[in-house]
């Protein structure tokens, strides 16, 4: 049995009685289902967007109760305007399963318990009871919002006739972590490495959960550091950040890149004259040869994802593609989640054909404010026909403008072809953060990554130097002409 310590509600206002004092309560949930964590008071809200509840914030460690929230998550998600598919259940839910490691799961959970129920009018006693009148049920359980509930007498539904349904509650915040020990004992996203963007998903209708979500990291990080990877500016993390009652680190991380999400024609408005003219130029070669694109049905996804996949590595072939993209838990991971995403409009897989020949295959992903090509591969021939950037390029800016998203992101990376088309430099952050008895291993940790940091300056400035200078002694040594 584990004890939940609710989050407590803002003070009554003086033209309000107040309310009677709760009574301790337990909850019982599975083993490994869910470690409560204790939580701190929420700031006062005059006028709160959703129905007083109290808070009760949870770690679930279990992954077979990680499967079982993908309903409440999903709510959540659709309720916090800062999510991108990479906090959606589906993406992070076939990450564990494809990467996760045993024991290795923390979810923080925030739950806002429904609020009480106004106590129904007594009745008026009878002077006399009758005989056949029975003495009132005792209470057999008690909400974790503190109001005693009475067990209603058994009927043949199962229920009581007249007594509605008791609310559930409902999940408010999410922190979806794992537990790395080296070098140092550390809190991660869940989805590293593969996803462009982490973050925490917090209901914009409750501003109380930020406190309690980062009451329970606090709690969480009593031995080890947290490390927010990759975490977008305007994330909702940074909300939890600034509630955090410990030593803070900022570290730049991956650059991303971003253009408007408007019509291709006003992207062509952004190149100079000569490269503008160019593009158009390739549009019309593109129109010319007569490939076409279609939107993958949701049953075909699967299919689609190895044949994509298969174009990547032939695309990328002696040219040092990434080595996780050619890996079957990678493919395994992006074909699941990319099938849940299309079913809810959040993803969708598009090929562009040249007769019955797969041309290129790209995965799209969507969130609301946001549209952003994830991954493509092309086919050998393809490079040599058209200008596969432009391409997508257009059909990812139709997608966006149709869909009223203002953000067409490139996501991450600075590739040159990418800076073709003038788009703004977006850097995600790291957060490191700590309680007050690990500082010294935050200073440790920001120290190592700000000394990494340096070394790859150096070598980016100074390498192509030193590389010059290698080749010259090299051929001085072996008797030739120095280059």
């Amino acid at each position: 049995m584990t004890t939940h310590h609710p989050l407590h509600q803002p003070p009554p206002s003086a033209t309000q009685p107040p309310a009677p004092p709760a009574p301790a309560t337990t909850e019982t949930t599975p083993p490994d289902a869910a470690t409560p964590l204790p939580t701190s008071t929420a700031p006062p809200t005059p006028t709160p967007p959703v129905p007083p509840g109290r808070l009760v914030v949870t770690v679930c460690r279990d992954a077979e109760r990680f499967g079982a929230l993908a309903d409440a998550w999903d709510d959540l998600y659709r309720r916090c305007a800062a999510a991108t598919p990479f906090q959606s259940h589906a993406w992070l839910h076939s990450w564990w399963l494809s990467y996760g490691r045993r024991g290795r799961l923390r979810l923080v959970l925030v739950h806002r318990e429904p609020p009480e129920p106004p106590e129904p009018p007594a009745s008026p006693e009878p002077s006399q009871p009758p005989e056949s009148s029975q003495p009132p049920a005792s209470p057999e359980s008690v909400r974790a919002s503190g109001a005693p509930v009475t067990a209603p007498a058994a009927t043949s539904g199962g229920t009581s006739a007249g007594t509605p349904a008791a609310p559930a509650r409902e999940l408010v915040a999410v922190a979806p972590l794992m537990l790395r020990y080296r070098p140092l004992p550390t809190l991660l996203p869940l989805g590293l490495d593969i996803s462009d963007f982490c973050d925490v998903l917090l209901d914009d209708r409750c501003p109380q959960a930020a406190d309690a979500l980062a009451a329970g990291l606090r709690r969480l990080a009593r031995t080890a550091l947290v490390e927010l990877r990759e975490v977008r500016p305007g994330a909702a993390a940074e909300r939890v950040v600034e509630r955090w009652r410990g030593p803070v680190r900022r570290r730049a991380d991956s650059v991303c890149l971003e253009l408007p999400g408007v019509p291709m024609d006003d992207l062509l408005r952004r190149l100079s004259g000569a490269s503008a003219r160019n593009a158009r130029r390739k549009l019309r070669r593109i129109d010319e040869l007569g490939i076409t694109h279609r939107a993958v049905a949701e049953h075909e996804v699967p299919g689609a994802v190895a044949t994509m996949l298969a174009l990547h590595g032939q695309q990328w072939q002696g040219r040092g593609v990434t080595p996780e993209h050619l890996r079957p838990r990678f493919a395994e991971h992006l074909a699941r989640a990319t099938r849940q995403l299309a079913r809810t409009g959040d993803a969708a897989l598009t090929e562009y054909r040249l007769g019955d020949l797969v041309l290129v295959s790209e995965v799209t992903l969507f969130s609301r404010h946001l549209a952003g090509g994830y991954l493509y591969g092309a086919h050998p021939e393809a490079r040599a026909k058209v200008d596969i950037a432009t391409m997508l390029l257009r059909q990812d800016a139709a997608r966006a403008t149709a869909t009223g998203r203002r953000v067409l992101s490139l996501l991450r990376g600075d590739e040159p072809y990418k800076r073709h088309w003038r788009p703004e430099t977006v850097v995600n952050q790291r957060l490191l953060l700590a309680r007050r008895h690990l500082a010294p291993a935050l200073w440790l940790r920001a120290g190592h990554l700000a000394g990494r940091a340096a070394l790859a300056d150096l070598a980016r400035t100074r390498l192509p130097i030193l590389l010059a200078w290698r080749a010259r002694l090299r051929g001085r040594r072996a008797g030739g002409p120095p280059r």
